[in-house]
């Protein structure tokens, strides 16, 4: 087994299943979720399932049946996922599941570390020759080893490894240089982010270039807002930038599950016809919440783009300037470091809705609800948007929130 291999999140892994099934080259995943194309073929083949009753998922024979009886499985995507003969082939078949993928790869890793390869004697030699060195004397690791090849045979972050798991008689305590080291800081130059964001194609470059290039363009702009530090629940924002529209959710939690999970409801609540035309693009953060633009942009059943997304760059709040400030009205109702915990989604709407039902000068004195309904009634209907009338529109948070809401 190959030692560079690199290690995939599951959110990657269902990116390859997915792009792997519309048909999409190794050359062009490896761009989408930024790792190198011979990473995209090693998962494939290391993780690849025989579907057939005679043999289990994973069984070296079953695969090797499979490959020998199809040629194809000898060269990329090496499994049938995106086959157009699989449904009437009699021959075996190998499929390739990020879910299956993901579990094997953990039962895999699990099965690596375990048992340890060491006597009972080994350890005793060590105990009785080594530990006095370090404890009594205090000569460092990097001393015993080269004065005792003999005996300290194995490498070095292996002996680390027996210490943590109190195989021999050491602890970190005994070992004033590793507790002293700190924690290594990120090197903030690389972009390992933006990799995982699928950046290729979505900087704010692209999306500037996009804007002077085509019009009538329904853009929208995407962020969360946090409450405590200590909150699960945050909300997340979705505003559209022609009409200062804003769409509030309250999220669970500030990750990508959370996110696509409400992305899918738009999908569903809009029809994929209505989601393409009311959306072309989203214009969002850096917020690891957002990294994966594939959920946003396509339609998962039938592989077709629907719209594009795009990422500010870095610590840049003012490349989505009418989103941040509408922040400024939930402000009222929440104030920073207010707790998001005891929200309600039922509340949530409350807040959207009067926010979205102030007049702005920026639309001539014509509130978000106004003019995004004369403009695009339908949206406004199944977005389940309502009407408030000026007297009754309220930024008093115990209207809405009453005298418990926590901060």
């Amino acid at each position: 087994m190959a030692t560079n291999y690199i290690h995939l999140s599951k959110e990657k892994r269902s990116s390859i299943e997915y792009l792997i099934n519309q048909g999409f080259n190794f050359t062009y995943i490896s761009n989408s979720i930024s790792v190198d194309r011979t990473t995209i073929s090693k998962e494939i083949r290391r993780n690849r399932y025989i579907k057939n009753s005679l043999f289990s998922d994973y069984s070296e024979t079953g695969i090797k049946r499979a490959i020998n009886s199809c040629e194809k499985l000898s060269k990329p995507p090496y499994c049938c996922n995106n086959c157009k003969s699989k449904n009437f082939c009699s021959k075996y078949h190998l499929y390739y599941s990020a879910t299956k993928a993901h579990n094997h790869y953990l039962d895999t890793l699990s099965e690596t570390r375990k048992g340890l390869d060491i006597t009972k004697e080994e350890i005793d030699q060590i105990n009785k020759n080594i530990i006095p060195l370090i404890k009594n004397k205090k000569q460092s690791i990097n001393q015993v080893f080269i004065n005792h090849p003999d005996i300290l045979y194995m490498c070095k972050p292996t002996f680390y490894k027996y210490i943590d798991l109190g195989v021999i008689g050491l602890s970190n305590l005994d070992l004033p240089k590793k507790v002293k080291y700190k924690k290594r800081k990120r090197n903030k130059s690389k972009k390992y982010k933006r990799e995982l964001a699928l950046s290729i194609g979505r900087t704010y470059e692209d999306y500037i270039i996009r804007i002077n290039s085509e019009k009538k363009l329904k853009i929208w702009q995407l962020d969360t807002v946090i409450g405590k530090n200590s909150d699960n629940k945050v909300l997340m924002t979705f505003l559209l930038v022609e009409t200062n529209f804003m769409v509030i959710r309250l999220l669970d939690k500030k990750n990508v599950e959370c996110v696509n999970k409400e992305f899918t409801k738009f999908k569903n609540n809009l029809g994929t016809e209505l989601y393409s035309k009311f959306i072309n693009i989203i214009l969002t953060d850096n917020g690891t919440e957002f990294f994966d633009p594939i959920h946003m942009e396509y339609d998962l059943e039938n592989g077709e783009k629907l719209l594009s997304v795009y990422y500010c760059h870095p610590n840049s709040p003012e490349e989505k300037p009418e989103l941040e400030c509408n922040h400024k009205y939930i402000r009222y109702y929440l104030p920073k470091k207010t707790s998001f915990e005891s929200l309600t989604i039922e509340q949530v709407k409350q807040i959207e809705d009067n926010i979205n039902n102030i007049p702005r000068d920026i639309l001539g004195g014509k509130t978000p609800y106004e003019l995004t309904n004369e403009l695009y009634p339908e949206l406004v209907e199944l977005l389940n948007s309502k009407y408030i009338a000026p007297d009754d529109v309220t930024l008093n948070p115990k209207d809405i929130l009453g005298d418990n809401n926590e901060r």
